[in-house]
């Protein structure tokens, strides 16, 4: 068939299955249902030697042609003895394995429960298998109940007239997932928020008849006389959060966590009504449900969750699984963005007096600082609940992973005391930046970062490897407990530092990438922070003094203008500290690929979702550059070398050592 008619064709198929089988069997029962909607690429048609040592080149190298043009293929292998008397399937099986590589969908025709016992036989196959096509209503009943095909996508077609449409229809939902996949995973991760944070419900888990913990009570007394609004009272928070995880730790129970929520809210003490609707308020952004849109709002930990969780439980029968509630993932999900709003962003926000968070104003700003403090602390005792609920089936399972939350948030509150150490907004803080240097500064920023963010990343890898019986799937279960929390960490750190960079995102005149998530551009600059890109640029020998004193001046500038931050942009372009800053973010996201996700036991086609959520592009340099063009900007070369050493204190963070946690 032409080029150009194949093009007529929505997708096209390639047939792996040997030419005798499909002389014998294929042809005269199949290929005349095919064609019509779908094009079909049937190798036995091109004529070659029954005898395959007489095969010419040319075949092969055409059948590799249309493999690599094919949008999937369709298998048709069975019991069968060569004329030659070589062994059966070969040819088959490399396709098989070839188009795999290529991540390309692999769909079986299976005809009966024989030939289903065919398939289950060859083992490496049905692993690999990504959808199984029948006319016989046992063969699609069996599958999904099939320990070695739970995995697999069941297209039933009760005729055969009816096979090229259950194809399309597989093919454009695997297609659309590729792209739609994050959407998928979030507006499941909302609808399970919605019933897990509803009104009543939220409630009913805040408040509980027990006895306040006494430990806890006495902590937060120390809070009475805050005012909360300037560093020696958010330290003191960042003192009690570190201290109520110490006292939790090892004794994690629901009844211990019921306590000490009676101690927060019996300190707490607005009316129960009210406290609901604060702790409400504090989700609404990554909840929120927009109309006409069937997809959530980007949330990049529970997307990091699932990820890690189904890549090393996709293949498991309900029963093997610790959790058997297919729900399961998505409601973990949920917990993590709970945790980060309701407590992180609370306090963050507090802490940096933000207004808003994604276009909604922050719970300070709706409700007070104080107020803010308070459901920060909810919100981590809270998340540790909610874990006990969805995981109640296995008590256990639920102390292990409440206990890795926990032990985040004392590594968060560690992280919290580091930003506020490099926010410098006021004079005498920023005198340190003179004192300090480029390296103790990126010291600092790493360890800032790991401990509000890479952190948290991390806690979720760690939260995906010990969710599921991984040990059922893989036999390098104890590897999968070491690198799923360091691709965590990386993509933690990958996002905090892409943020930073992002935040110099002047404009949506110049492009259509979303500035900060708190809706103004510079806006670490105009609270005194320090990040990467901006210490870089400070410090560089490319600049001469009187824009080094603009870079210092402008920091913690409320009143920053447009000329301003354009200023600012063309001095982070000339130093080099954009180019890099993302070239770090290339590189950390080439050693995630390279020497973590190759551990996985997976087939490509299931590991380019991991792939695709860690790739990292230059786009973020696009709108750099337009300004750049657009006003003559001058670039230097940055220095190599201290790419190498950022990098390296950045790897160092591997062989940091990790809390004991529960077995």
């Amino acid at each position: 068939m032409a080029k150009n008619q194949k093009s007529a064709f929505k997708y096209q198929l390639y047939l792996a299955g040997g030419i005798g089988i499909w002389k014998d069997f294929f042809k005269p029962k199949y290929s005349e249902f095919f064609n019509k909607k779908v094009y079909l690429f049937e190798p036995g048609s091109l004529g070659g030697p029954s005898d395959h040592r007489f095969m010419p080149i040319g075949i092969a190298c055409y059948d590799l042609n249309e493999i690599n043009h094919a949008d999937a293929l369709l298998v048709y292998m069975k019991k069968y003895r060569p004329a030659d008397g070589s062994p059966t399937g070969t040819d088959s099986t490399w396709e098989c394995g070839y188009a795999i590589s290529q991540s390309k969908p692999i769909i079986m025709l299976i005809e009966d429960l024989d030939h289903l016992d065919y398939y289950n036989l060859q083992w490496m196959v049905s692993f690999s298998i990504n959808a199984v096509l029948t006319t016989d209503e046992k063969v699609a009943e069996t599958c999904r109940n099939h320990p070695k095909f739970v995995h697999t996508t069941v297209l039933y077609a009760p005729s055969k007239n009816q096979l090229e449409s259950k194809i399309i229809e597989y093919l454009t939902n695997y297609y659309r997932s590729i792209y739609s996949r994050s959407g998928i995973i979030n507006y499941q991760v909302d609808e399970r928020a919605r019933d897990l944070f509803g009104e009543k419900r939220l409630a009913e888990m805040t408040f509980t008849e027990t006895t306040a913990d006494k430990t806890i009570y006495k902590l937060l007394t120390g809070l009475k006389q805050c005012r909360f609004n300037n560093d020696s009272d958010y330290l003191k928070v960042c003192e009690i959060e570190r201290k109520v995880s110490a006292h939790l730790r090892n004794r994690l129970t629901e009844k211990n966590i019921n306590s000490a929520l009676a101690a927060v809210i019996k300190h707490w003490a607005p009316k129960k009504e009210n406290i609901v609707s604060i702790l409400k308020h504090s989700i609404v952004p990554p909840f929120l449900k927009i109309k006409n849109r069937h997809a959530g709002i980007i949330k990049t930990r529970p997307e990091l969750f699932f990820e890690l969780y189904d890549l090393v439980n996709h293949h498991l029968i309900r029963e093997q699984k610790f959790i058997k509630d297919p729900d399961f993932p998505y409601e973990m999900g949920a917990i993590i963005e709970l945790y980060n709003w309701m407590n992180t962003y609370s306090l963050d926000d507090t802490f940096d007096s933000s207004d808003y968070r994604q276009n909604i104003p922050t719970v300070w700003k709706q409700f007070g600082r104080r107020n803010a403090i308070f459901t920060g602390l909810t919100g981590h005792l809270l998340a540790l609940k909610y874990l006990f609920l969805i995981a109640r089936p296995k008590p256990q399972l639920a102390e292990r992973l409440a206990g890795i939350l926990n032990d985040y948030n004392e590594l968060m509150y560690q992280g919290q005391v580091l930003d506020l150490k490099l926010t410098f907004s006021s004079s005498q803080k920023k005198k340190l930046l003179n004192k300090l240097g480029l390296r103790a500064i990126c010291k600092l920023y790493i360890k800032r970062i790991y401990g509000i963010c890479g952190g948290f990343y991390e806690a979720v890898g760690e939260l995906a490897a010990q969710a599921g019986n991984k040990e059922a799937q893989v036999l390098n279960g104890k590897q999968i407990d070491k690198i799923s929390p360091l691709i965590g960490l990386y993509y933690g750190l990958i996002q905090m530092i892409r943020n930073d960079l992002a935040d110099y995102l002047v404009i949506e005149k110049i492009s259509g990438m979303s500035h900060s998530m708190k809706g103004i551009s510079h806006s670490d600059i105009k609270e005194g922070k320090i990040d990467l890109p901006y210490s870089i640029a400070f410090y560089s020998s490319k600049l001469d003094k009187k824009e080094k004193r603009f870079l210092f001046t402008a920091l913690a500038d409320k009143e920053l203008s447009a000329k301003d931050k354009l200023h600012i942009n063309e001095l982070l372009w000339k130093s080099g500290a954009i180019d890099l800053t993302v070239d770090l973010i290339i590189n950390l996201a080439s050693h995630v690929k390279t020497t973590l996700l190759t551990e996985y036991q997976e087939t490509p086609t299931r590991m380019k979702w991991m792939f695709s959520l860690v790739d990292i592009t230059k786009e973020i340099l696009i709108p750099f550059k337009s300004l750049a063009l657009s006003h003559g900007w001058v670039k230097y070369q940055y220095d190599r070398k201290l790419l190498r050493t950022i990098s390296d204190l950045i790897l160092q963070l591997e062989s940091t050592p990790r809390p004991k946690r529960i077995k």
